[in-house]
């Protein structure tokens, strides 16, 4: 189907387009828990499970400034001209403006507009991410807001953004007219590492505990732990008290959805 082509070519595309929907994967018996939430391809030491996941951290104070210069000159060593034309067909990219539009209400000027953005936005999501280090919890597009197109990124608390919204013009010749709004949300108490490593740790007595789990998955947006979980009748009582004991078991914030009919995968 085009719109399933669509929804993958944009996440290569755009490195991941992150809609309203729950961002995790189903669970399959090589792919137990992925996650939908852009790469910073931060280079760090791992992050061992059991490593206290609020240990003291500097204060870091973001100088746009040296971000703006960092992303200006990641896109003077990548030519983007040609890089929506290398992953969609012709079929697609008339169709993807279409299903953008319908999802997130916009028109579909504004659709093609931000999937355009979406594509030449890597190097500077790779600029903020490296600046910002082991500081970040998540990094994603806000689709949802019909008035603004954005990136938001969640980074630990002990991050000062003054002020915290920066707008980034592009400047290459064929898209100098776009610019886009970033935004740090200087408000988790982890790292990406730290919720990811917790999550990993996690998720064999997560899946021992539940076998009808169908996902489980990080969602940047709310900056939790998203576990779904197949069941014929939804009890809301019953999912709190799964929500309160697998946060507790996590150690990170869980949100527990139930679902009346298992993911099948191909």
């Amino acid at each position: 189907m085009i719109k399933k082509n669509y929804l993958t070519a944009s996440l290569l595309l755009s490195i991941a387009l992150l809609s309203a929907c729950s961002n995790t994967s189903p669970l399959t018996k090589t792919n137990a828990n992925t996650t939908q939430t852009i790469p910073t391809k931060v280079v760090s030491d791992p992050v061992s499970p059991d490593k206290p996941a609020t240990e003291p951290v500097t204060t870091l104070t973001v100088d746009w400034q040296k971000i703006e210069a960092a992303a200006d000159q990641k896109y003077q060593e990548e030519p983007l001209a040609d890089y929506y034309l290398n992953i969609l067909s012709e079929e697609e990219r008339n169709a993807a403006p279409w299903f953008y539009a319908q999802d997130f209400n916009v028109t579909i000027t504004e659709a093609q507009n931000r999937l355009l953005l979406q594509g030449i936005s890597g190097p500077l999501i790779q600029a903020v991410a490296e600046y910002l280090g082991e500081s970040v919890a998540a990094i994603y597009y806000e689709n949802n807001n019909p008035n603004e197109f954005s990136i938001k990124i969640t980074t630990l608390t002990s991050v000062q953004a003054i002020p915290s919204k920066f707008v980034y013009h592009f400047k290459q010749d064929e898209f100098n007219r776009f610019s886009i709004p970033i935004y740090i949300q200087a408000s988790s108490d982890k790292s990406q590492q730290q919720i990811f490593a917790l999550q990993e740790k996690a998720t064999p007595e997560i899946l021992k505990r539940y076998p009808d789990t169908q996902s489980i998955g990080f969602s940047p947006m709310t900056n939790t732990i998203n576990v779904m979980i197949y069941r014929k009748i939804a009890d809301e009582a019953e999912r709190e008290h799964i929500e309160a004991e697998l946060t507790e078991l996590v150690g990170h914030p869980v949100v527990v959805e139930f679902i009346e009919n298992r993911i099948t995968t191909l």
